[in-house]
């Protein structure tokens, strides 16, 4: 059986969790459980989202600084867990998003916000730039394994806590992975415009990636705050980690 992650998989994982959310919400509205359910999976939302950025989009794709390989392993199995992708996968479509954002060979683009729940990312015509993100990944055999046998540890981590509890599965696990996958989605929908990229999304995405203009302009840096005010909590995680 092939477990690895096909782009096809990203569809029905965010429908699957857009369900839990809405199942979740209406538990709660029908007094089914503790609206303290929903507090957990906001916290786990937000924990994925920032890990996310720090690992797969900041240190897997643009290499923008070093940690441990702790760190590193941690970084991965986050990013693994959130079932968005694996890292090779992120990294390939985030590249080749860059070196073709905003033209028609560019794997982001949304003509209109139903596209966020029905676009696919694209892994045809690989170009070159995002081959060399992907042959640099191979040569860490952690990334080539996790990307060969990707469901494992996403079922592996659903089935321990459904044997806990199947309030912990909905709110803790699969509800958030649906907000994730759905803010990523926003967000690629959001952040660029007719002039290009744009920071208008600052204060929507708790990752602080809404300096999108900025990341564009320059995507080594793993800090996008520019005044003392702005808030970027995956710049604080990397500025506890990193080397």
């Amino acid at each position: 059986m092939d477990m690895s992650f096909k782009p096809e998989h990203y569809l029905r994982v965010l429908y699957t969790g857009l369900g839990a959310c809405f199942l979740g919400a209406a538990l709660v509205l029908f007094g089914v459980v503790s609206w303290h359910w929903l507090l957990v999976t906001w916290l786990v939302y937000c924990f994925l989202a920032i890990t996310n950025s720090a690992g797969y989009h900041r240190l897997f794709c643009h290499y923008s600084y070093e940690t441990s390989l702790f760190w590193e392993m941690f970084l991965l199995l986050s990013g693994t867990l959130s079932c968005y992708s694996s890292s090779i996968q992120y990294c390939v479509v985030h590249t080749w998003h860059h070196e073709y954002s905003d033209t028609d060979e560019d794997p982001h683009t949304f003509a209109t916000f139903w596209d966020v729940l029905r676009a696919n990312y694209r892994m045809d015509n690989i170009p070159l730039s995002a081959r060399k993100v992907m042959a640099r990944l191979l040569k860490r055999p952690m990334h080539a394994f996790v990307h060969r046998h990707f469901w494992i540890f996403p079922a592996a981590l659903a089935l321990t806590l459904v044997l806990i509890s199947w309030k912990v599965l909905l709110f803790g696990y699969v509800a958030p992975i649906g907000l994730v996958l759905f803010s990523a989605a926003m967000f690629n929908y959001l952040a660029h415009d007719d002039d290009g990229p744009n920071d208008d999304t600052v204060i929507l995405f708790v990752s602080g990636e809404g300096r999108h203009k900025l990341h564009h302009e320059k995507p080594w840096l793993w800090d996008l705050r520019e005044k003392w005010w702005h808030i970027d909590p995956s710049a604080w995680l990397i500025s506890l980690i990193k080397r």
